[in-house]
C-alpha cells in the first residue's frame, strides 16, 4: 500500500498485523483477535498467524501508535469534560461584542456590545458546538442546557464555521483560539431546524434588543438535556 502524505514525499506501509471482528448472529457479542504476519505468498498476499484476543494493554498501544492518545494536561477551571476525540468547557455570562453580515438585517448593531448568557463550548471531531447554560455557573453532569441563540448554529448546537478561522489543535491551550474564533467571525444567517429563542421575531429581534444593554433575558432561553446528556448524544452521533 502507497499513498502520499503532504509534505510532498511518499511512505510505503507494509502489513505487520491484522485486526479480526466477530460477532454472533444476533449482534449482541463480538469478539476481537490480532494476528501477526507470518508469511506471503506467491502472488505478494499476506498469511495471517494465530490470533490472539486483543487486550486492553493492546488497544491502548494501538491508540498510542496511531497518535490518538490524548496527552498530560493541567485542566483549568473551566474545563467540563475531556476525552481524545472530544473538550468542553464553559464561560461565565458576560457582555461582548458581535458583528453581523453587511446587508444583513442585523448590519445595524454590528460591532456593537451585547450581553451574553454562560456558555459551554465543545469540540468533538473538529466541530464547534455550543449551548447556553442556565445558570451562570460551572456546569455539572446534571446541570441543564438551552439551545444556544445565535446565528450560524444549528438545532443540535453545531455552528456553521462561515468566516470562522477554527485552530487546527484540540488541546486546552487552544480554548482561547476557539472562542475568539466564535466571537470574533461574522455571523452571517440564522440557523436552520428549529426556534433557538423564545422571543418574538426570533434571534434577530433579540439580539436587537439587546445592543448595548448589560444583562441577557434568561426567560428568552429554550431548556433541553442535561450537560451529560448532551455530550453522550454527540459522543454517539459524530
Amino acid at each position: 500500500m502507497r499513498f502520499s502524505i503532504d509534505v510532498g514525499s511518499e511512505l510505503e506501509l507494509k502489513m505487520y498485523q491484522a485486526v479480526l471482528l466477530y460477532k454472533n448472529d444476533h449482534g449482541n457479542r463480538y469478539m476481537v483477535t490480532v494476528h501477526g504476519v507470518v508469511q506471503k505468498n506467491g502472488d505478494g498476499s499476506p498469511v495471517l498467524g494465530a490470533g490472539q484476543l486483543l487486550s486492553t494493554a493492546s488497544l491502548r498501544e494501538l491508540a498510542r501508535q496511531l497518535g490518538t492518545g490524548c496527552p498530560v494536561e493541567f485542566l483549568p477551571d473551566e474545563v467540563v469534560a475531556r476525552t481524545p476525540d472530544l473538550l468542553a468547557w464553559w464561560t461565565p455570562a458576560a457582555v461582548r461584542p458581535m458583528f453581523f453580515r453587511a446587508g444583513s438585517e442585523l448590519e445595524g448593531v454590528s460591532g456593537k456590545r451585547f450581553p451574553h448568557p454562560a456558555l459551554l463550548f465543545v469540540v468533538c471531531s473538529n466541530v464547534l458546538y455550543v449551548r447556553a447554560c442556565c445558570a451562570s455557573r460551572r456546569p455539572g453532569p446534571d446541570s441543564k442546557l438551552a439551545a444556544a441563540p445565535y446565528w450560524n448554529i444549528g438545532s443540535d448546537g453545531a455552528v456553521c464555521a462561515g468566516t470562522m478561522r477554527a485552530p487546527k489543535s484540540l488541546t486546552v491551550t487552544s480554548i482561547a483560539a476557539w472562542q475568539q474564533a466564535f466571537f470574533q467571525s461574522e455571523f452571517t444567517h440564522p440557523g436552520g431546524g428549529g426556534r433557538l429563542t423564545k422571543r418574538r421575531g426570533g434571534t434577530a429581534a433579540l439580539w436587537k434588543s439587546l445592543a448595548g444593554k448589560k444583562r441577557f433575558p434568561m426567560s428568552t432561553l429554550i431548556e433541553l438535556e442535561t450537560l451529560k446528556q448532551y455530550l453522550k448524544r454527540l459522543e454517539t452521533e459524530r
